[in-house]
């Protein structure tokens, strides 16, 4: 999906002269915005905040409309579901972390990332009930544990349990959905939950300090993205853009005026505002591609080829998966990818 090196060097060297000349003026990112005719219609599939937050932001304060796009936005508890919509055509983009976009491009979906736009090192927890004799990450050994297959809990979740001695099969998973978690863990379903926020604040509720949380920051760094097909973007590469620049706007915002900037979420997702800037905190955000998310693609994949979840044998090639030239030619110092 790249265009030649020596077009890449040639675009790049005028998107920085751009740039240049609008470093003070925000508003330069929109040079097609007002295009004659009206907005285009495109669908977003959002997962849950704070993941999403940069397109929440950009979709509640306008900033996709003033470039020139009326959204449509379709809301999901995971971002695997956000992507199901691009996949079946009920969406042209989605929000979704990595893990589904490798399940996805491991069963040859035709997909491709325009953007990271959060990342976090302590998203995803065990959740557990100190009451089933859980003190310690060993103590999970033999016992239940909720987790969504297919997404970023089971990856997360596989991981930690071997980092910490326990190997495969000596926890019993049971797959269900984020939202049904906390009432799982507060009527004793399960013993502990795999999960990421809100619902890891929702289970934390409901258990009334009952309960203990497991973090391993070391072992996995979350990356939630734009994704769309790349049918789509090969045929709209202008809507690509407007959709990245209102993502920019939203991170500029979100940068010089973070507290209404979180008022602007609370309110689109009609969320308690408090709440909105708890599961926020300890969350990067920002407009990247970076050689982070390569890694985790490719280890990630690794992961599944080891455990017999995919009928592929070889890692991808993820370079191509990613378009780089939407946001090359908006903000280059943004793409950090080794080619």
């Amino acid at each position: 999906m790249c265009i030649p090196s020596k077009q890449v060097l040639i675009r790049l060297a005028l998107a920085v002269s751009a740039l240049t000349l609008c470093v003070a003026v925000p508003a330069c990112f929109g040079t097609d915005r007002n295009s004659a005719g009206p907005p285009e219609k495109v669908t977003i599939a959002y997962a849950t905040p704070p993941y999403t937050l940069l397109a929440d932001i950009a979709q509640a304060r306008g900033y996709f409309r003033q470039e020139g796009l009326e959204v449509k936005p379709l809301f999901h508890s995971t971002g695997k579901a956000a992507l199901d919509d691009v996949l079946q055509g009920k969406a042209e983009f989605a929000t979704v972390a990595d893990t589904p976009v490798m399940f996805a491009v491991m069963r040859g979906a035709p997909i491709a990332i325009i953007a990271t736009i959060q990342t976090s090192n302590k998203t995803n927890a065990i959740f557990a009930r100190k009451d089933r004799g859980i003190l310690t990450p060993g103590d999970l050994k033999k016992k239940r544990i909720g987790v969504t297959y297919g997404g970023i809990g089971e990856f997360f979740t596989d991981t930690f349990l071997a980092a910490h001695g326990i190997a495969g099969g000596d926890a019993r998973l049971i797959d269900m959905k984020p939202e049904e978690m906390s009432e799982a863990l507060a009527n004793g379903d399960v013993d502990a939950i795999s999960a990421w926020p809100p619902y890891l604040n929702q289970a934390q509720k409901k258990l009334a300090g009952r309960g203990i949380m497991f973090y391993d920051e070391d072992i996995y760094t979350q990356t939630f993205n734009v994704a769309a097909s790349r049918e789509f973007i090969r045929n709209n590469p202008g809507a690509v853009r407007k959709v990245l620049r209102g993502l920019i706007r939203a991170e500029e915002f979100f940068g010089q005026n973070p507290a209404e900037a979180l008022r602007s979420v609370a309110g689109f997702r009609k969320m308690d505002e408090a709440l909105v800037g708890e599961i926020s905190a300890g969350n990067a955000f920002s407009v990247t591609l970076d050689q982070l998310l390569l890694l985790a693609l490719e280890d990630e994949s690794r992961w599944a080829i080891r455990h017999g979840l995919t009928r592929r044998t070889e890692v991808p090639n993820y370079l191509d998966l990613l378009y780089l030239d939407g946001l090359a030619s908006i903000r280059p110092k943004a793409v950090n990818i080794l080619r």
